[in-house]
């Protein structure tokens, strides 16, 4: 109809607003994914991946400290379904990405109501630094964006709940529930969802006490599963070694204000920096930080210019900073943890969502003077978002330098091509993933999940090794030490079914993950055992009729192998040979190691 215009209500500019802020925050995103990979843990997952889905003892356990049941077999699942694929699991943390967003502006909604100044609060999560660095990494983001989706959903349902909608109650122990399966962390939800509820009418001038006889029983819901699970937790998860102290706690949160909560005022930090084999962190600027202070003082001063009331949201988020943060800092104290553990940003990720809450609740306060005018608050929104995007954007480039990526392609070409062919079993590259993460730190795990794979064992017949790139090679065994010629002529040393043969070295070795090359000639085919003399596993060694050679992974520690016949009526005889490690063939051989005189 001529003359007909759309109006550009305020309703109209929310949803359009967020619509196209969300797609941003995707695509921005999305592309700190591309550039990414799997990173240290989540080369852990992949290793766990093996163990079949059913089987609860290994998704109910103590990982570091977490229990984590949802997020352990979510990566398990997504690994059988895409073995070693990286764009599946970016997928799902984009996909997370977005449930977290929209359920986030739903919540944010329900609390301050349909205005267009919801998009202030909105942006600061959806583009945040505080939130970028745990999404971009997988083992991470299957903890912080179930949270955040939890708190989204247990904060709306409970405002609902106690403004007469019983149903919310079942909502929102689901959304409790749900995050608390992936991340023990969600137990402060309830915490976050009776605060919002009661600052609600404290920032109207209302009694509190009325909300807080409605929500009784789901005060009592959360209260009991909360308990619940917290035992469960306390039970099952063993506490951190090494000593914890206030000492570290405090510098940490202190750093924590100066280097991240400042810069993230201003969508900074801006710069990053990274030492492989660990994550980005920040490069603190003391110019940022004192321009990021002024702002949150800036913010602190025009809120309470404008109703003092509303300074509480603010310092609810300040409480909720110190109540999460510390104990994490605390936890993860000792005499080996790093002082840039807070730079990383990936702990602070709930702290920005809780940021954002606090500035919907301010929305809401009563007060005398007038709204914000809309090119203030749009400036706003826009200012943040550049520099949110250029924080971002500088992000992806350090996350990418990452060798993981590179080492697992090399691995799936090498087990493509070594398919059914026996290799000795080896720990991934010590840059990929760390001792301490044995046994999923073992390339028969992290390659289980492969349909074409080598036969993985103790024993092989071939010495072939995993170089630091994740490509198989030849290699051989360095000679730290020797399994003797024997002094039986014709023989070397004789190991039947009788008393154990000691096939003494030149000197004692130290407890390893020891290589042996067995030369052998044997009489029939059977099985001997071999054990290191002092300490160490019993290592069982299939062997065939006639002169062979065989490589045996033998751990532990001793000054020479103990041998035994298995098989009833088998003579082997045992020549020399080096006891070491298995290292690729082009490397030289390192200068041997003397014995002790």
């Amino acid at each position: 109809m001529p003359g007909t215009t759309t109006a550009l209500t305020p309703r109209r500019i929310l949803w359009c607003g967020a619509a196209l802020l969300i797609l941003l925050q995707l695509v921005l995103r999305g592309y700190v994914l591309a550039r990414g990979n799997f990173y240290w843990d989540d080369v852990a997952f992949l290793g766990r991946a093996s163990r079949p889905l059913g089987d609860l003892d290994a998704w109910f356990t103590d990982y570091d400290g977490h229990l984590m049941p949802g997020t352990l077999v979510t990566a398990a699942a997504l690994t059988k379904a895409a073995p070693l694929s990286w764009p599946v699991a970016a997928g799902s943390l984009l996909l997370l990405q977005a449930v977290a967003s929209l359920t986030t502006l739903r919540a944010l909604v329900i609390v301050a109501g349909r205005r267009p100044m919801v998009l202030v609060p909105l942006v600061f999560v959806l583009f945040s630094p505080l939130t970028l660095t745990a999404m971009a990494w997988w083992a991470s983001g299957l903890n912080a964006l179930p949270l955040q989706i939890g708190l989204a959903i247990a904060v709306a349902e409970t405002v609902r709940y106690v403004r007469g909608n019983r149903l919310s109650l079942l909502w929102a122990m689901l959304g409790f529930v749900g995050a608390l399966l992936f991340f023990e962390k969600a137990l402060v939800i309830p915490i976050v969802a009776v605060a919002t509820v009661c600052l609600l009418p404290y920032l109207r001038g209302r009694p509190v006490r009325p909300v807080l006889r409605r929500g009784w029983p789901l005060w009592a819901a959360y209260g009991t599963v909360a308990i619940g699970w917290f035992a469960v937790w306390f039970a099952m998860t063993a506490s951190r070694p090494g000593q914890h102290t206030i000492q570290f706690t405090s510098k940490a949160l202190f750093r924590s204000v100066n280097s991240v909560v400042a810069p993230a005022a201003l969508g900074g930090p801006w710069t990053w920096r990274r030492e492989n084999p660990g994550p980005p962190v920040v490069v603190p600027d003391v110019v940022i930080t004192v321009v990021g202070l002024l702002a949150i003082a800036a913010i602190l001063w025009v809120t309470w210019r404008r109703t003092p009331r509303a300074l509480a949201p603010w310092g609810f988020a300040a409480g909720y900073f110190c109540l999460s943060a510390a104990p994490v800092f605390f936890l993860r104290s000792s005499e080996y943890t790093s002082a840039l553990l807070p730079m990383s940003l990936r702990y602070f990720a709930d702290f920005g969502w809780v940021l954002s809450l606090a500035g919907a609740l301010v929305l809401t306060a009563r007060t005398r003077h007038r709204p914000l005018p809309p090119r203030l608050w749009t400036a706003v929104v826009v200012f943040f978002v550049v520099s949110s995007s250029v924080s971002t954007l500088r992000f992806a480039p350090v996350w990418a330098d990452n060798p993981t990526g590179a080492y697992l392609e090399n691995l799936r070409a090498g087990a493509r091509e070594y398919a059914d062919r026996p290799v000795l079993e080896q720990e991934v590259y010590q840059d990929v993933l760390v001792r301490l993460r044995y046994p999923d730190n073992l390339i028969s795990h992290v390659t289980g999940t492969l349909p074409e794979r080598p036969r993985f064992g103790p024993t092989s017949t071939e010495a072939t090794v995993v170089d630091e790139d994740g490509r198989f090679v030849p290699g051989k065994v360095t000679r730290v030490r020797s399994v003797p010629a024997g002094d039986m002529p014709g023989c070397g040393t004789r190991v039947d079914d009788g008393a154990p043969a000691t096939l003494r070295y030149e000197g004692p070795l130290a407890y390893w993950e020891w290589v042996v090359e067995l030369n052998y000639l044997a009489s029939a085919p059977g099985v001997i055992t071999l054990r290191q003399g002092r300490a160490g596993p019993t290592v069982r060694v299939p062997v065939q009729r006639g002169p062979h050679t065989l490589y045996v992974r033998v751990p532990g520690t001793g000054d020479g192998l103990v041998a035994q016949s298995e098989t009833k009526g088998l003579l082997a005889c045992v020549s020399g040979g080096p006891v070491g490690l298995l290292i690729p063939r082009s490397i030289p051989d390192p200068a041997p190691n003397p014995a002790p005189r």
